[in-house]
C-alpha cells in the first residue's frame, strides 16, 4: 500500500519554494512507497506541516523552526521502513 504525503505551507511567509523542493525530494526518494505528494497552500501565518497519511511528521508550529535539510526524508523513512 502506498502512502500520501501532504505539505501544508504558508503563502504569505513565502514557503512555497521550499515546499516544492521538498515535494520533489520526497518523490525522488520514495517513488515506490508514496502514491502522491500534495502541496496545500494556506494563509495560516508560519504554517509548515508535513503529514504522511493522517500522521503529522513535522510541524513548524510545534518545533518552532523549519526542518533541517534531509530531516523530513529521514522522518518519513523511519515511518515507512
Amino acid at each position: 500500500m502506498k502512502d500520501q504525503v501532504t505539505i501544508e505551507y504558508c503563502v504569505p511567509c513565502h514557503f512555497e519554494k521550499q515546499a516544492v523542493w521538498l515535494a520533489e525530494e520526497i518523490r525522488d526518494q520514495f517513488s515506490e512507497r508514496v502514491s502522491q505528494v500534495i502541496l496545500k497552500p494556506t494563509q495560516s501565518i508560519g504554517c509548515y506541516e508535513i503529514s504522511l497519511g493522517t500522521e503529522l511528521v513535522f510541524s513548524k508550529k510545534d518545533s518552532g523552526r523549519l526542518p533541517h535539510p534531509g530531516e523530513i526524508v529521514q522522518l518519513i523513512m523511519m515511518r515507512l521502513f
